[in-house]
């Protein structure tokens, strides 16, 4: 005799709970994924209450966009609403780049995988096939990818593994157990990342005469990220006492000039300027009434610190053209924006600052983020660090002689 199957009645649309042959309680519902699509979940408890409690649970997750982790529920679908829940919180610089690694490689190379099956396996080989997808690269398609991009997806993906762990989604975070290859060529990259004193100080002497280089100069002497010297308007900067306040980044997405959040909560920050950095911020309004006057008609005033030839702020994704252009006049290697922000940090540690120091005031979260990532040792650093014992031992240094009580003559 076959057993009857309980079917508790419910309205339309608000799933079904039904009582199993095997004792067990089965749950079901439809709901609607980030990208639109419509899909049945399910899952087997226990007990009736149970089913119930996780009936109600995908029911708000579904009227809030979202929706229940299943063992059918593939990488792609969780990304995507991970992504979505999370880009509002974000930076849009860091929205834009998991945007854009979730599209062109993540996707791509595990999106069809259901998320509660993969395995660090499956990570170690998709990481080693990791190659450039960017069209607009044509050079580089189908090389592999750089190892600092590599380990931009893992941070992104071990976010995405340990967020389904918490919320007991995922019992392990397979991202945990194993990371990208780290190259040989990534090692000899690292030390290349800042222009030594002299070429710092070449470029900084040939953009100090360019009318749109002067920014460039201003970020090399105060380590302020592109973004963060572009985005800088009149209203938090106080030329009497040099103090200006970091409140805002100026980005640019989808060719759209963007006003948004700093990189992270330290970004938010006040500065001392001085020097030809602050002489330069004297300079911009004598500068912009000069361009109002050579085009009174098409001068837009804005704002901005910095500003293009018609008073708006200067896009970012327009620098670079001219970046190169100094630096081919200045005779110093081309590595992007960023390799200001390096420099200064670099020379900064040359010169004996605290890594601590730096770390502030440049709006790092970490200190040890600033020495790994961004402080270059020069070769000429290493130069004297060999041993000598036959010289015979040196005499205790001043702060050995007062730990014993003595003055240091």
């Amino acid at each position: 005799m076959t057993r009857k199957v309980e079917r508790p009645k419910r309205g339309n649309g608000r799933g079904t709970v039904r009582k199993l042959p095997s004792g067990k309680w089965q749950w079901r519902a439809t709901v609607t994924l980030p990208n639109g699509e419509i899909q049945r979940v399910a899952g087997t408890v226990a007990t009736k209450t149970e089913a119930e409690d996780a009936l109600s649970r995908v029911r708000t997750a579904s009227n809030d966009g979202r929706f229940e982790v299943t063992a059918k529920t593939t990488l792609e679908e969780y990304i995507r609403d991970w992504h979505e829940t999370n880009k509002a919180h974000q930076a849009a610089t860091y929205a834009r780049s998991h945007e854009s690694m979730m599209n062109t490689h993540i996707i791509p190379g595990l999106g069809k995988l259901r998320l509660t099956s993969i395995t660090p396996r499956d990570l170690e080989a998709f990481y080693e096939n990791l190659q450039h997808r960017d069209p607009r690269r044509e050079k580089m398609l189908g090389k592999p990818l750089g190892d600092s991009m590599k380990r931009l997806i893992h941070t992104m993906l071990h976010q995405v593994f340990a967020n389904a762990v918490r919320l007991g989604e995922l019992s392990r975070n397979p991202a945990d157990v194993v990371r990208p290859r780290y190259t040989r060529q990534a090692a000899r990259e690292v030390t290349l990342r800042a222009w030594t004193e002299d070429e710092a100080g070449r470029f900084y002497q040939v953009a100090r005469q360019h009318p749109r280089g002067m920014v460039f100069c201003f970020m090399l002497a105060t380590g302020l990220r592109i973004g963060e010297a572009l985005g800088l308007r009149w209203e938090n900067v106080d030329l009497k006492t040099g103090m200006i306040q970091i409140q805002e980044s100026l980005v640019s997405v989808n060719g759209h000039k963007v006003r948004t959040t700093p990189k992270t909560a330290r970004s938010r920050r006040k500065l001392k300027i001085t020097g030809d950095a602050l002489t330069i911020l004297k300079e911009q309004p004598a500068k912009a009434a000069l361009e109002w006057e050579a085009s009174p008609e098409r001068y837009q005033a804005s704002d901005a610190v910095f500003t293009n030839t018609l008073g708006g702020p200067i896009q970012p994704d327009t620098v670079y053209g001219l970046m190169r252009q100094l630096c081919k006049e200045a005779k110093v290697p081309y590595k992007g924006t960023h390799v200001l922000r390096h420099s200064f940090i670099s020379i900064q540690g040359l010169q004996g600052r605290p890594v601590e120091v730096i770390s502030a005031h440049v709006g790092h979260a970490r200190a040890s983020f600033t020495q790994d990532r961004y402080r270059t040792v020069f070769e000429h650093e290493r130069d004297e660090l060999t041993l000598d014992f036959t010289a015979g031992p040196k005499p205790p240094t001043s702060g050995h002689a007062r730990k014993k009580g003595k003055t240091p003559s």
